[in-house]
C-alpha cells in the first residue's frame, strides 16, 4: 500500500504531524502500536495552551478525531523495518508492507519502570513517571522520588517546591548528577535522603499510600501520597537506526527543520535531540516536521512549498502562507 507520507508514532508529535499533512490534502498514514503513547501516562494535563484542564488520553482522542476528519488514516500496527527504495521508503509492519515518498519518525520515549508488583495498578493513582507534569498536584503532600542521575536530582528539586516532604531514594551511597543542582538540593529543608536503597513494594487501596524500601540492614515502610519514578527512558529505533544518525543518548539527530541525516526522513518528539520533553514542544515539533515533509514532496514535484498552515483564496486562485 502506497502513501505520500507515513508517520510512525501515535503520540502528540505523530498525531500533530498527521493533522497538518492531512489539512494540505496529502495522503498520510499513521502507524502506531497504540493511541497517545506517553499521553496515556498523564491523568491531568493543565499546561497545554488553550485548554484549562484535560487528560493526556482525552487530548490523544481529540487529535485522533482531527486527523480522521481531514482524511488522514491511522492503523495500529508495530513497525519492524524501514528500508530505502528507489522512490522513497518501504515500511514493514507486523501485518503488511507499505511504501511512501517521505517518512516522519515520531517515536516518543518509553519510561523505564521500577519492575515491582503493583506498578501498573497504581499508575495514575499516586505513581507517575512525569514529575514536571504531576508535581504541582502534590502541594503540601508527602512524596517520594526514585531514579538515576540528573533525572532524580531534577525530580527532587521540583518536588521540593510543592511537597511538604520529599524522600529521595537511590541505590548508591552518593547521589550522581550535576554538582550545582545537587548543592541546591542540599539547601532544601524538606528533603530526606534514602541512600543505598531501592523500592521493592507498593501498597494502597484505590490510591498508593505507602512504599517499602530495602537496604543492607533490611526493609522499612514509608507512608507517601505519591511516588515519582525517574529512571530515564528507552527509545525504540532499532528498525531505522541503520538509516538515521543518533546521538550518545540514543536520540535521533535533527536540524531546525526536523530533517534527519537521511534525505526524506524527518523526526519529531521526545525521541529526537530537541531539548525540553514537553507535550506542547512535541506538538510544535510535529507540526514543523509535517510542513517540512510536505514541502519536501512539493519540491520533488517541482512545486513551491508552504510556510504555514493556512490559505487565502483570491478568486479561483488559492494561496498558501
Amino acid at each position: 500500500m502506497h502513501h505520500d507520507i507515513i508517520v510512525v508514532g501515535g503520540g502528540v508529535a505523530g498525531l500533530s504531524s498527521a493533522l497538518f499533512i492531512a489539512r494540505q490534502g496529502s495522503d498520510v498514514l499513521v502507524l502506531s502500536q497504540d493511541l497517545g503513547g506517553q499521553l496515556n501516562l498523564i491523568p491531568r494535563l493543565e499546561n497545554y495552551p488553550g485548554i484549562i484542564l484535560t487528560s493526556g488520553e482525552l487530548l490523544a482522542r481529540t487529535l485522533e478525531q482531527q486527523v480522521l476528519t481531514f482524511g488522514g488514516k491511522i492503523r495500529y500496527e508495530r513497525v519492524e523495518r524501514v528500508d530505502a527504495v528507489d522512490d522513497g521508503f518501504r515500511i514493514v509492519s507486523n501485518e503488511r508492507e507499505y511504501t511512501c515518498k517521505a517518512l516522519i519518525l515520531a517515536l516518543g520515549k518509553v519510561p523505564r519502570e521500577l519492575g515491582v508488583e503493583g506498578e501498573r495498578r497504581f499508575l495514575g493513582r499516586g505513581l507517575t513517571y512525569a514529575t514536571k507534569s504531576e508535581a504541582p498536584f502534590y502541594q503540601g503532600r508527602v512524596v517520594a522520588t526514585t531514579g538515576v542521575g540528573n533525572y532524580l536530582v531534577e525530580s527532587a528539586l521540583l518536588l521540593s517546591r510543592f511537597a511538604r516532604k520529599v524522600y529521595v531514594i537511590y541505590r548508591t551511597s552518593k547521589m550522581a548528577g550535576d554538582k550545582e543542582m545537587i548543592e541546591a538540593l542540599e539547601r532544601k529543608d524538606n528533603i530526606e535522603y534514602v541512600p543505598n536503597s531501592e523500592v521493592i513494594a507498593l501498597d494502597g487501596g484505590e490510591r498508593l499510600s505507602s512504599i517499602t524500601v530495602k537496604d543492607a540492614s533490611g526493609t522499612k515502610r514509608l507512608e507517601v501520597d505519591g511516588l515519582f519514578v525517574e529512571m530515564g527512558y528507552k527509545v525504540y529505533i532499532d528498525f531505522v537506526k541503520h538509516l538515521v544518525r543518533v546521538n550518545q543518548r540514543g536520540e535521533i539527530e535533527v536540524n531546525e527543520y526536523c530533517e534527519t541525516s537521511y534525505k526524506g526522513i524527518f523526526a519529531a518528539g521526545d525521541a529526537t535531540s530537541v531539548p525540553y520533553k514537553q507535550v506542547i514542544v512535541a506538538a510544535g515539533e510535529g507540526a514543523k516536521a509535517a510542513i517540512s515533509a510536505y514541502n519536501y514532496l512539493q519540491r520533488l514535484a517541482g512545486k513551491p512549498g508552504i510556510k504555514a498552515d493556512w490559505r487565502k483564496s483570491i478568486g479561483a486562485q488559492v494561496y498558501n502562507f
